[in-house]
């Protein structure tokens, strides 16, 4: 089964919705998953969920970055750059800030009551969190996310995606004039599967072995963040040339298979590295030069296979229309900003009744998806809250002639 980019492209839609379904169930597992630093943790933590997480860690942010690159490529010849830097200062930038001052305050209380013992009312935390030149836990480990500004306590935590994304929206009006003069479709007319793998994997294996030892992955402060901006604005333009050719969505259609069956061995063999099995017992830091060099290279291939094989098979069959679309189409970016707050309101909550380490979660994951739909039904009626989370006050189609695509979302 295959389609052709001439046909509407409703796979990126479903991509983009179960992408971001995807992190918020991620961002569950956060909550539960042992050793690894989130912003408040479970009493019931499990290492199994480890290998299940590792699934999706290395891809879940590329892919949406992606996404995003595709949906800009899209619309490209039906909005202009002022429009454009429109759209997203009021449907990107400002929720991102409206976000930091009223949605992500609840999350840096719990986190100060888990870990520093913080018991002073929600009302008196605001206060500390509102005074921009409070030092007060400057210090605290756990505050990730940091804005970089030395704004105090205040934080943008799981929102980064938003300026990141209006970071590279900024780049790529700069850098139009060039792209739209590029016949991308006669360039990649010839280009081959190796090439399509080649390419991204021998970008994203030199981030990974020389960008990553000097700038972690893990900080999330706009300027410095080097690693990251360079692998998620190559997957952004990678996404930007992919929607503009033919050939190459074609190719990794027909190819999908190969890209499942090389996703799984590179998954596979990932986590036999990180568990130290069947001898793959290494030190990383104290390792030769080319052993490093083939442990980052399998990290990074795991990265690039399991993109190609969801692209790949989310062309095959999921380029088709749903009425499940039309809500998740504008609901999405709502969800995204609630859900983490309301992921960690609802597990601290849930924690008081120490209910287990099956129906806590079982109940986590329900209170979660319910408040993210309740609070997108209230958010939609009223002007005032649709503007805060970026929902559009009227309704507008973009759409390209050549692509036939209706309704792209531009977060």
């Amino acid at each position: 089964m295959s389609e052709t980019i001439n046909t509407r492209r409703y796979d990126i839609d479903w991509l983009r919705t179960l992408a971001f379904i995807l992190l918020i169930f991620y961002h569950i597992g956060q909550f539960y998953v042992a050793d690894w630093g989130w912003h408040v943790k479970s009493a019931y933590q499990s290492d199994f969920l480890k290998n299940i997480m590792l699934l999706v860690n290395q891809w879940r942010m590329p892919l949406i970055f992606l996404i995003s690159g595709v949906a800009l490529s899209l619309v490209e010849v039906k909005i202009s750059s002022g429009k454009l830097l429109k759209v997203r200062f009021t449907r990107v930038l400002l929720p991102l800030i409206f976000g930091m001052f009223l949605i992500v305050p609840p999350q840096v209380y719990y986190e100060l009551v888990q870990s520093e013992g913080y018991s002073a009312s929600y009302v008196e935390f605001l206060k500390l969190y509102l005074d921009i030149n409070s030092r007060q836990y400057a210090e605290h480990q756990l505050l990730s996310s940091r804005t970089g500004l030395s704004l105090g306590l205040i934080t943008y935590n799981h929102l980064w995606y938003l300026l990141y994304l209006f970071t590279y929206t900024l780049v790529y009006i700069a850098i139009k004039p060039l792209l739209v003069r590029i016949n991308w479709q006669k360039i990649t007319e010839n280009t081959s599967a190796m090439a399509i793998v080649a390419i991204p994997f021998s970008l994203i294996l030199f981030y990974d072995f020389i960008l990553l030892r000097y700038f972690p992955d893990d900080t999330f402060v706009l300027i410095g963040d080097w690693y990251n901006h360079a692998l998620y604005f190559t997957v952004f333009m990678f996404g930007y040339v992919l929607a503009k050719s033919d050939n190459m969505w074609q190719t990794l259609i027909n190819n999908r298979n190969t890209w499942l069956v090389l996703a799984i061995i590179s998954y596979s063999l990932v986590i036999i590295r990180f568990n130290r099995a069947w001898g793959f017992d290494v030190d990383y830091n104290n390792a030769s030069m080319v052993t490093q060099f083939f442990i980052t290279a399998l990290w990074s291939g795991n990265k690039v296979f399991w993109l190609l094989a969801i692209l790949g098979f989310s062309g095959a069959y999921l380029n088709k229309q749903h009425p499940v679309l039309s809500y998740m189409n504008d609901a999405v970016l709502p969800w995204y900003i609630l859900h983490q707050t309301l992921i960690i309101i609802f597990a601290m909550w849930l924690a008081k009744f120490e209910l287990g380490p099956v129906f806590e979660p079982i109940l986590l994951i329900l209170f979660t998806f319910i408040g993210c739909a309740v609070g997108y039904e209230v958010i939609k009626r009223f002007v005032v809250t649709r503007f805060i989370f970026g929902l559009k006050i009227g309704t507008t189609v973009l759409s390209t002639p050549k692509m036939q695509y209706k309704k792209v979302d531009l977060q």
